[in-house]
């Protein structure tokens, strides 16, 4: 846990770091520093994600399970176990790459994979349905494989 807080201070850092300087490609980034900004910048747009997905879930638990509050419990101690489950696995991949420029950038991309894995789990099991329902949010994005692309062709 505390490679994990630390891998999220130095994100926090870079960005601080990188915040004054609006010229970032995130297409094209060439230094380790505007790579750790854009792999933040991304981190956060997959969290948002995952949060819009799971507050959508409980929405819908609530208006149409039978019993809301038993199975929002459940999800909501699911998604603890989850967190649990991605800080060790992510800190291991940053102790992993711990004497490297890139550990950082492993970890966060250890981490948005769990969580695009994550938000299309509560997809698939609470929100996907009938595409006549207005309820229903696309399918999110999943983590992306080599292997799955070079399968794929």
């Amino acid at each position: 846990m505390t490679v994990l807080v630390a891998l999220l201070g130095a994100l926090s850092l870079d960005v601080a770091v990188l915040q004054d300087e609006p010229d970032v490609d995130c297409d094209n980034p060439t230094t380790t520093l505007e790579m750790n900004h854009c792999a933040a910048q991304q981190q956060q747009e997959v969290e948002a994600q995952l949060k819009t997905y799971l507050e959508a879930a409980y929405a819908k638990l609530r208006a149409e399970a039978e019993e809301p509050e038993a199975v929002i419990a459940a999800v909501e101690a699911s998604q603890k176990l989850w967190e649990g489950y991605a800080d060790s696995a992510c800190e291991a991949v940053y102790t992993y790459w711990q004497s490297g420029s890139i550990r950082n950038l492993m970890a966060a991309s250890c981490r948005m994979e769990l969580m695009r894995e994550r938000s299309h789990h509560i997809w698939r099991e609470y929100l996907a349905g009938n595409a006549d329902d207005p309820t229903v949010y696309p399918e999110p994005q999943r983590a992306v494989y080599k292997s799955d692309e070079e399968h794929s062709h």
